[in-house]
């Protein structure tokens, strides 16, 4: 079992004595650690796939560590709920198969959506931050030193930093023992503190795949099995435009049916798909961990288990319904009218 340190309350005063040292915005979470081959043959870093055949100096892998690592991996893999009781309450809408005038087995089932008045659920998305491993060199006695970093980097410009940094920070003394920063450019590391989005009209099926799977140099991008199945999904709503991100090694796509609804998903993940509410113009230039930390009044978080489509569905009808939007859904027949 790990016997170090497991984490913060707050950042370090020491760490943010050495912040105000860099002189720029971009921040990374990394730290070294001289670990023994007793250590590694223990098991002790084994949640990180640091084992006796990886103990090779050069090799580099990354790792969302898992959840039985502790409570901050745990959030960093299914996010968390904070009740802001403090706030005034809001109608939401849930949904219920209900049987038609009291009789199911007659008249069948319909669904309602019945409005409640709740609390403002602060739900922030997991973090999905990855681990970055490297055997960085062997040392004479035979121990090695191993390099261990959160890939993300972090932007001291966003109002979420010192949350983002805080938590980053938990996460790697939670999983290696050890924590530091870094600036941004002390290392080769990928820029995802924002994200260029592009607009696409709808069209085509097999263009749009192809343009929402390639990069503005032309290489390959996500999977087009998986945008193709979403693209599917989004069609049955008839949005107005299509959306692709790009951030780093983030890759999103998603679709617009009005100014305020929009839903996409992080396809390098692909654990749930976001729906937004609010001003898609202003939303779209947030960087990912900011767009990521609205409330639940602002967006829906749609976790991909089973039945996420219909619940997907459900919300969307609704949600349309209210803009004053009627839609048919059929094979080929693509109808949209605004009222």
């Amino acid at each position: 079992m790990a016997t170090w340190k497991k984490g913060f309350r707050k950042i370090p005063a020491k760490l943010l004595t050495k912040l105000e040292g860099f002189d720029e915005r971009n921040v990374r979470v990394i730290a070294g650690k001289v670990i023994s081959s007793d250590a590694v043959d223990s098991g002790l870093y084994q949640h990180l796939g640091l084992s006796t055949d990886s103990l090779e100096v050069g090799k580099v892998w990354t790792i969302i560590p898992p959840q039985s690592s502790g409570a901050t991996a745990k959030k960093n893999s299914e996010g968390w709920t904070v009740v802001r009781k403090d706030l005034p309450k809001f109608t939401k809408y849930f949904y219920q198969d209900v049987p038609i005038y009291g009789d199911a087995a007659r008249n069948g089932w319909t669904t309602a959506a019945i409005p409640r008045e709740v609390y403002v659920r602060d739900q922030i998305p997991p973090f999905l931050f990855e681990l970055e491993i490297e055997v960085k060199e062997q040392q004479q006695d035979g121990r090695y030193g191993v390099v261990f970093s959160i890939t993300d980097v972090l932007d001291r410009d966003t109002t979420s930093f010192s949350d983002d940094l805080l938590f980053a920070l938990n996460l790697l003394q939670e999983c290696t023992g050890v924590s530091d920063v870094a600036p941004g450019s002390s290392q080769s590391v990928v820029f995802t503190s924002s994200l260029d989005w592009e607009l696409f009209p709808p069209g085509d099926l097999d263009d749009l795949v192809d343009r929402l799977t390639k990069s503005k140099d032309g290489r390959g991008g996500a999977a087009p099995d998986k945008v193709r199945e979403r693209l599917e999904l989004f069609e049955q709503f008839q949005p107005t435009e299509y959306l692709k991100g790009m951030g780093g090694n983030d890759h999103y796509i998603g679709a617009k049916f009005a100014d305020d609804l929009v839903a996409f998903e992080n396809l390098k993940y692909g654990n749930a798909l976001y729906v937004l509410y609010g001003d898609w113009e202003q939303l779209s230039q947030r960087p990912r961990s900011e767009l990521l930390k609205l409330t639940n009044a602002q967006f829906d978080r749609i976790v991909h288990r089973r039945g996420w489509e219909l619940e997907f569905a459900k919300l969307m009808q609704t949600e349309l319904r209210q803009r004053g939007i009627r839609i048919r859904i059929g094979r080929n027949v693509r109808r949209r009218q605004a009222h």
